[in-house]
């Protein structure tokens, strides 16, 4: 029996406000590795966690009014379907 790895961020951004940020391991993920920690700033496309073997998924949650996901994920997600993205892809603007 497989359980899934939960890691629960909340970042406070300059320009989206505070982000509730969820790293989900599913499917035979072994792990989730954190290389960069809470008490330290983040700069654009900077890591911030690895995922161990398998698929994963991330979780992003944000203030109303403060940003709006892109037209690909509001799209598909209006379609029931998830978006895959890749590093430096856009996830959202502000609103």
């Amino acid at each position: 029996l497989f359980e899934n790895e939960r890691h629960i961020s909340i970042l406070e951004m300059q320009n989206f406000g505070r982000i509730g940020f969820v790293e989900i391991g599913a499917l035979s993920v072994g792990r989730i590795v954190q290389v960069h920690f809470a008490d330290k700033p983040f700069q654009r496309g900077e890591e911030k966690s690895v995922f161990r073997f398998g698929g994963s998924a991330i979780a992003v949650f944000g203030q109303a009014g403060r940003w709006r996901p892109s037209a690909d994920v509001l799209k598909n997600t209006g379609n029931g379907i998830e978006t895959m993205l890749r590093l430096g892809e856009e996830v959202a603007r502000m609103s």
